[in-house]
């Protein structure tokens, strides 16, 4: 049964397939920043910010929606098969919706005009992600299955980078690309959905009872997603290709250091929805105070780590010509923190207890902070106060939402151990300032992540953090296993 699955099994198989979407952009970036320059970045960025909000629409909530319901069928594949064929026959009108309104935006706004070509590409990945029904594995808990398809698609993206996109006129070439790599394998999971439901039609569908959560569940989306891509949107119309592509070189990489982090608690949203629905309150308790600390446990040193490196990340990440993103992507730093203990208390927690009015608080509140912030500052400091704006965004809705889930659990506890990541956080600095004395180069840089992740594990180990051990010995538990 899906519910008896290792959790630990599902972090690692979670966590591998997000090393590996983490990885291929590293080099697809590294490689295109170099080749397509600042506007050529900055062009296909700004296309794939706003073919987001046309996603956002065609989805309307189904990621979480998806997840947290089917969780609660993957026992009966009757109901199971009724209720992803009632999900596919609203994503289909949705969709509709979606295509519909882009040919609008696209008829009416001039700017968007001069990129057609790339809005039709990059628009693809709105049918392709419904019928993906990624929502529908990951209820399944079948991460290995996940973490196998994105590595191969993946793969054969980064090979055809190569092939095809040569020179700064390669544009179109490289955003199929990224299409096909994010969203190719969609077509896999829709053929392979078959393993776990019958996709035939049914004597009776109950669409309209989907309809209430999935708009409290859009209406969440909207608001994050205003001050997630709004940032990319606003710079684009304001300032243009070149202030989004330095913003991309900066925000890129703590983007995806974010979505390593908030990758292990991913799989908790399932598992949670299983516990709720079963009445399991101290199991649910303890399951969140793990998300949390393991955040903690990753997000500081990194959030210090990329603080300290900068500017050595920008240039070996981009190139020279992104140097000054290296200001915009410190100013960033406090995100690294901010964004995983928000999304573990909204998506990951409030989720699955349906605790959606919840989430729209926060993440209205982040929204209209974000829109007004960037208004402002925009205008006059193009992507470092679209940075600032971010940071402000991001601490507001970190505040509301500690504020709301401690009407739910008793947060003494999760915070017990943050000291011990702080201290032996401040290693970080130590070593950075140390080598930073021999210059700047790819080995030091290296040396110095390797050296600051050393010393951190070393003095969770002495402090004898009981988090760090629980990951370090189910890994001896599996490589004693291992032939």
């Amino acid at each position: 049964m899906a519910s008896e699955k290792s959790l630990v099994q599902n972090f690692i198989f979670n966590f591998i397939k997000t090393l590996n979407s983490i990885i291929f952009p590293v080099i697809t970036f590294a490689y295109s920043a170099r080749v397509l320059g600042v506007d050529g970045v900055g062009r296909v960025n700004f296309t794939k910010s706003v073919i987001t909000y046309f996603t956002m629409i065609a989805m309307l909530g189904m990621n979480y929606y998806g997840t947290r319901e089917a969780a609660k069928l993957r026992d009966d594949p009757e109901k199971l098969s009724r209720f992803c064929v009632e999900m596919l026959i609203i994503n289909g009108c949705t969709t509709m919706l979606a295509y519909t309104l882009l040919a609008a935006a696209m008829a009416f706004v001039p700017l968007l005009r001069e990129y057609d070509t790339l809005l039709l590409i990059c628009g693809a990945a709105i049918a392709l992600q419904g019928m993906g029904m990624e929502w529908l594995y990951q209820a399944m808990e079948e991460y290995r299955y996940i973490a196998v398809r994105s590595i191969l698609f993946q793969i054969g993206a980064l090979a055809a980078m190569f092939i095809f996109v040569r020179d700064e006129t390669d544009v179109v070439p490289y955003a199929m690309i990224t299409v096909a790599a994010s969203s190719g394998s969609y077509i896999l999971n829709f053929i392979n959905a078959r393993k776990y439901i019958r996709l035939h039609p049914h004597t009776r569908y109950e669409i309209a009872k989907h309809l209430k959560p999935l708009l409290w569940l859009f209406a969440m989306t909207v608001s994050i997603e205003l001050y997630t891509v709004l940032d990319t949107t606003m710079l684009g119309f304001i300032k243009g290709d070149t202030a989004v592509g330095l913003y991309t070189a900066a925000i890129k990489v703590e983007r995806m250091v974010n979505t390593l982090i908030t990758s292990i608690g991913v799989v908790l949203i399932p598992r949670l929805s299983f516990f709720i629905g079963q009445g399991e309150s101290e199991k649910v308790r303890t399951l969140v105070d793990k998300a949390y600390n393991y955040v903690f446990m990753l997000s500081i040193p990194a959030a210090v780590g990329l603080f300290m490196l900068s500017d050595e990340i920008i240039r070996l990440f981009s190139g020279p010509e992104f140097a000054s993103a290296g200001l915009t992507m410190r100013i960033m730093m406090p995100i690294v923190v901010l964004i995983p203990f928000s999304v573990v208390t909204n998506q990951q927690t409030f989720v699955p207890m349906g605790k959606e009015n919840l989430i729209m608080c926060s993440t209205l509140v982040g929204a209209v902070t974000n829109f007004t912030l960037n208004s402002l500052l925009i205008p006059q400091f193009a992507e470092n106060g679209a940075a600032i704006a971010t940071v402000v965004a991001e601490l507001a809705v970190a505040v509301v939402c500690f504020k709301n889930v401690r009407k739910y659990f008793d947060m003494r506890g999760t915070f017990k151990f943050v000291w011990q990541y702080l201290f032996a956080t401040i290693t970080v600095p130590l070593i950075c300032l140390t080598l930073n004395v021999l210059g700047t180069s790819f080995a030091l840089t290296v040396l110095e992540m390797a050296l600051s992740v050393s010393s951190y594990i070393a003095v969770l180990w002495l402090l004898k953090n009981p988090y760090f051990h629980v990951v370090t010995d189910s890994v001896v538990k599996k490589l004693r296993k291992s032939p």
